[in-house]
């Protein structure tokens, strides 16, 4: 099968990632895999071999860090004639039966509808992200006005545009269905994140030496510092953690509210948190590996069924999860199906601290529970079972 995988950001094939693996794995499994994405730096527009895969990489305006909404907006719009252009022109011989893409920006689904009409080919949608519904919530815009009718609009366009729809979770296809009944005749099904197996090429505790934090009991955030994250719960929950003086909170990412996260910590002269800048993959692997627990932090305000990609890496190297969420998801009963961790809702400090407590001083139920997690990766989320998945569905049609 010839097939078109076309993405809004991915790192080098070479790299291991959500995309990236699923990519790899249908080169595996003998298809004729073709990737367009935009360029990761200032290389030329062009098809590139990364894992001995052909990947278009194009210039588009900066589309997403460093950059202001509204401008970020402008740039979606531009992306399309982008896109279609990089396509029609280092593509044009090709012939796709298969375009799988993900939800972001929602303007891809002018581009899908195009390619689609151009190769008379079907579309799997990776629908996880949606724009409009916590934009609202958390204020950005208005609910009746202009823009949220736009992106509606496109979201529902996107939607239209596909035969087949996988999403991570049984929550994300209610809440889909809930705002767009006549999605149900699009297969909708639960498709959960996936990746390899990491590898890690070095011991440990070399990475503890380096950051000064051996004999402790580490409790890592990794990821995004956006409104959407509310990190200040992380901050509220380390601060009521203090007297313990041996554990210590490990944040890494990147984000607009960075500078005023760390801001509060001088203030509040908080000593166990711990920031560091960002690090190559094998390292970050080799931190995370390392940790006892992996924090999930979401925003009370939240209005979609959000399940955190970070998942997967924490499920990944056994790694046990206590999570801060809002009561829109359904990533709760996600951890208790999977055995993989404690949660409890956005703002309730006190049950937020009991949980990480409880695993801190339970270390078989720490153990338990990071196995139970990386049970359910081997079992739902290898590429291999999303390859079977999208495979199953595609040839059922």
């Amino acid at each position: 099968m010839n097939i078109l995988f076309l993405y809004i950001s991915l790192p080098h094939l070479s790299e291991s990632g959500v995309f990236n693996d699923l990519i790899k794995e249908f080169h595996r499994n003998g298809h004729n895999v073709k990737v367009a994405t935009p360029s990761n730096s200032d290389e030329k527009t062009g098809v590139y071999k990364e894992a001995e895969i052909d990947v278009l990489r194009f210039k588009t305006n900066q589309l997403t860090r460093n950059t202001s909404n509204i401008q970020k907006g402008l740039n979606y719009i531009k992306f399309i004639p982008q896109c279609l252009s990089a396509i029609n022109k280092f593509y044009k011989k090709e012939k796709f039966d298969l375009i799988i893409s993900h939800s972001l920006p929602p303007e891809i689904g002018i581009v899908i509808r195009s390619l689609k009409r151009k190769y008379k080919s079907k579309f799997y949608l990776m629908l996880c992200e949606y724009i409009w519904q916590d934009s609202v919530s958390l204020g950005f815009i208005r609910e009746n006005g202009l823009v949220k009718r736009y992106y509606q609009f496109l979201e529902r366009l996107l939607i239209k545009q596909a035969e087949y729809i996988g999403c991570p979770s049984q929550g994300n296809i209610d809440f889909v269905l809930r705002y767009y009944p006549w999605a149900d005749r699009h297969n909708l099904h639960v498709l959960h994140y996936a990746q390899y197996p990491i590898e890690l090429e070095a011991e440990k505790i070399d990475v503890r030496e380096k950051f000064n934090i051996t004999n402790k009991f580490l409790v890592i955030y990794g990821g995004n510092m956006t409104i959407a994250q509310k990190i200040q719960n992380v901050i509220d929950v380390a601060e009521s953690c203090s007297e313990y003086t041996d554990i210590v909170f490990l944040l890494l990412g990147r984000g607009p509210q960075m500078e005023e996260i760390k801001s509060k910590v001088i203030d509040k002269k908080l000593k166990n948190i711990i920031f560091i800048n960002f690090l190559p993959q094998n390292e970050y692997n080799l931190l995370l590996s390392s940790c006892d627990i992996g924090l999930v932090s979401l925003n009370e305000r939240l209005a979609i069924p959000n399940i955190p990609s970070k998942t997967l890496s924490y499920f990944n190297l056994s790694i046990p999860i206590v999570a801060s969420i809002d009561k829109s998801t359904d990533y709760g009963s996600y951890l208790e199906r999977a055995g993989g961790g404690l949660w409890s809702y956005a703002g309730d400090t006190i049950k937020f601290r009991d949980n990480i407590l409880k695993l801190y001083k339970d270390p078989e139920l720490r153990e338990r529970m990071g196995k139970n997690g990386n049970d359910f990766y081997m079992k739902h989320m290898m590429p291999g079972h999303a390859y079977k998945t999208i495979m199953e569905k595609i040839n059922r049609a």
